[in-house]
């Protein structure tokens, strides 16, 4: 289902974890209006949306477990996290929001620790958009 103004796309989603790297190839939608962007994309039992402005971005995921993220670069903002039905918060310290917007692609960077229970996870996010024609 390709949402309001959205186009297709293929994209390219890396995640590193405390040094772990995973790699996953999807298709989802892109809306790219400079200097705005907005991504969206389903994995096996989520669906997950990215809007970038500026040096922020916000990060929901919705279905097994349900993840919002407000990132700020420079700053530590709250979050929530839920799972089976609870929810708690969570903080992210925000070291990079970086996209680059072209006229069919989209390159994001995105670095913050994230924390939970005082315990902190070194995250980065980098996803590749290229449109289908």
């Amino acid at each position: 289902m390709v949402k309001n103004g959205m186009k297709k796309c293929r994209l390219t989603i890396t995640t590193i974890v405390d040094g772990q790297e995973n790699t996953i190839a999807r298709e989802g939608e892109m809306d790219l209006f400079i200097p705005t962007a907005k991504v969206y994309y389903r994995e096996e039992n989520a669906e997950v949306s990215l809007q970038l402005e500026g040096e922020t971005a916000i990060v929901e995921r919705q279905g097994d477990y349900t993840l919002r993220l407000h990132l700020v670069r420079g700053k530590t903002t709250r979050g929530e996290l839920g799972i089976g039905g609870s929810s708690g918060d969570i903080q992210t310290l925000t070291r990079a929001v970086q996209y680059s917007i072209r006229e069919k692609s989209l390159l994001i960077s995105l670095k913050y620790d994230l924390i939970v229970s005082g315990e902190r996870q070194n995250m980065q996010l980098r996803i590749l958009g290229r449109l289908i024609d």
